[in-house]
C-alpha cells in the first residue's frame, strides 16, 4: 500500500519538501530551547514609583471616654497617592500570582488597617507596560498601636511640618506566558517626605519618588 506521502504528494513535491524537513526541525527545536532558556534565566521584575502624593490628615485625636470621664487618643491618617507600577522587561510579560498590596508605615511601624490592594491576583502586565493607580489610604487607629517612640518622633516631625512616611508594597509575580514560570516575591519601599496639605483643592508640589527593593519579610511587623 502506498504511503500517505506517495498518495498525497507528487514525486516532485516530495523531492522539494524533503530537504526542508531537517532545517525546519532544527528551527523548531532551537525556538523551544530559547523559550526554555528564557524561562530559567529571566527573573520576573516589577518597578514602582510615586508620581504624586498628598497628605490630607496625619494627627492624634482626643477620643471622649463617655460617662467615665476618661479620654484616650487615636491616630488619624489620610494619604492620597498616584502610584505607577511597570514591567521593566521589554520582552517578557509578568503575572501577579498574589495580590499586590500597599501599606503605610511611620517610624518603621505599619499603620494597622492601612492595607489596600494595588493590583489583583491574576493581573497581567505586557512587556514594558506601565499602570498608574490612584490610591486613598485612610483610617483611625488607637495611639497605643504606634507606641511611645513613634509618638516622640511624631512630635519632632510635627514641629518641622514635614512627615516621613513610607509606602510599602508586597506581592508575588511570575513570567508570563512561559513554559516554566518562575515566581518571585516582591518587597518595595517608597519613602515619602510630606507636609500636611491645606484644606481645599490647592495644589501641593510633589517630586516623583522612586521605590526601592526591600526584602518581602520587612513589609510586615
Amino acid at each position: 500500500m502506498a504511503s500517505c506521502s506517495d498518495r498525497c504528494f507528487s514525486y516532485n513535491t516530495q523531492e522539494k519538501i524533503r530537504p526542508l524537513l531537517i532545517p525546519s526541525a532544527i528551527v523548531v527545536v532551537a525556538v523551544i530551547g530559547i523559550f526554555l532558556t528564557i524561562s530559567f534565566a529571566v527573573t520576573p521584575r516589577m518597578k514602582a514609583n510615586v508620581e504624586d502624593a498628598r497628605l490630607n490628615a496625619f494627627d492624634y485625636l482626643a477620643v471622649d471616654g463617655g460617662g467615665n470621664n476618661t479620654a484616650s487618643s487615636s491616630f488619624s491618617y489620610n494619604l492620597s497617592v498616584a502610584l505607577a507600577i511597570r514591567n521593566p522587561n521589554k520582552a517578557i510579560g509578568i503575572k501577579h500570582t498574589k495580590a499586590l498590596v500597599a501599606v503605610v508605615a511611620f517610624h518603621d511601624r505599619r499603620l494597622h488597617n492601612s492595607t489596600v490592594v494595588v493590583a489583583d491576583e491574576g493581573y497581567k502586565q505586557r512587556p514594558g507596560k506601565v499602570k498608574l493607580i490612584r490610591l486613598t489610604i485612610d483610617g483611625e487607629i488607637s495611639s497605643d498601636l504606634l507606641g511611645t517612640a513613634a509618638a516622640e518622633d511624631f512630635k519632632k516631625q510635627n514641629a518641622t511640618g514635614l512627615f516621613q512616611v513610607d509606602l510599602r508594597l508586597s506581592g508575588e509575580i511570575t513570567n508570563h506566558p512561559l513554559v516554566i514560570p518562575r515566581k518571585h516575591e516582591l518587597g518595595t519601599s517608597c519613602p515619602l517626605s510630606l507636609q500636611l496639605a491645606p484644606p481645599g483643592p490647592e495644589v501641593v508640589v510633589f517630586h516623583q519618588v522612586n521605590c526601592n527593593p526591600v526584602k518581602p519579610d520587612k513589609i510586615y511587623f
